[in-house]
């Protein structure tokens, strides 16, 4: 078998690779997502993506992409994440113009959670929850007898939309007090925002934790909140395993061992349950894409 393409398309960025069939990246690069709200520029970044890794050894294409996913159709559903305009986008049809290659397009933390399983954190674990902490939060459940769960909708495993503060503050989603105005690089950025009225990216906020007192509280609360909610996730799924990865995760030494004596003093019964941070990083997106189209190839 041949070797693929791997995509993961995220709220600031396109990073894609070539992959073999050890999840080896042997060739990668990357472009900025556009923010214009006009998902056919997004879609052109992405051809560019592919154009620049794409030749005669390629036998497809795999893509991890926000928002609600129909796997099924490879399109996004009424929910497009954190890239506007993004809603009702066919993805899989206008590639299919492109390149006479198999495409499947997944949900982006789904795909984490498969590279994850397959080479990372969860490799043998039975069942475990992934969690995709950057622009946005997203997530992915894993249970070894039937994979990743999808749901019904095309709508499991969107964590980030979960509620944690009801009436709390409203989400691109529709929805008041979902999990990702709280525990997501732009709700640090934003909560910090609104007790400082200086605008600094999450990675300036986190980075000033012990030098800036307003940065510190901001970052005590996404601690505790994203304790809190592993507890509920435990309570709920009770997995084997809570995986996080993301963008955030690169500052974990900050935030950390917080978050862990938060879980702790919190839950009612830890359950040895191991709360790991994801192996691959930023990588996780392009090789768990990458996987999901050799699993249908």
């Amino acid at each position: 078998m041949g070797k693929v393409i791997g995509i993961d398309i995220g709220g600031t960025k396109i990073n894609g690779g070539v992959i073999d069939q050890e999840g080896n990246i042997l060739r990668r690069t990357s472009k900025e997502t556009s923010k214009s709200g006009n998902a056919i520029d997004v879609l052109e970044t992405l051809s560019c993506v592919i154009d620049e890794l794409i030749d005669d050894e390629i036998i497809g294409i795999g893509i991890g992409a926000p928002g609600f996913i129909d796997s099924n159709q490879g399109k996004v559903l009424s929910v497009g994440g954190n890239i506007q305009g993004w809603a009702e986008t066919d993805i899989k049809s206008y590639l299919n113009k492109k390149y006479d290659v198999k495409i499947q397009v997944e949900n982006d933390a789904n795909v984490a959670a498969i590279c994850e399983g397959w080479l990372g954190a969860g490799a043998g674990m039975d069942s475990f929850v992934m969690i995709t902490i950057g622009t946005g939060l997203g997530g992915g459940i894993f249970i070894k007898e039937s994979g990743i769960l999808r749901g019904a909708h095309f709508q499991a495993g969107e964590l980030g939309h979960s509620i944690l503060h009801p009436r709390g503050h409203k989400c691109s989603c529709g929805q008041k007090g979902c999990v990702e105005m709280y525990v997501s690089g732009t709700a640090i950025e934003s909560h910090y925002f609104k007790m400082r009225g200086l605008s600094l990216t999450g990675k300036e906020v986190l980075d000033s934790y012990r030098t800036d007192e307003i940065a510190k509280v901001v970052v005590d609360n996404f601690t505790f909140d994203l304790a809190t909610f592993i507890i509920s996730l435990k309570n709920i799924f009770d997995p084997e395993g809570i995986i996080i990865g993301g963008g955030v995760i690169d500052s974990k030494e900050i935030w950390w061992d917080n978050m862990i004596l938060s879980f702790s003093e919190g839950v009612n019964d830890s359950a040895n349950l191991k709360i790991l941070p994801a192996k691959f990083r930023n990588d996780s997106g392009m090789i768990g894409a990458a996987r999901a189209i050799f699993n249908i190839l």
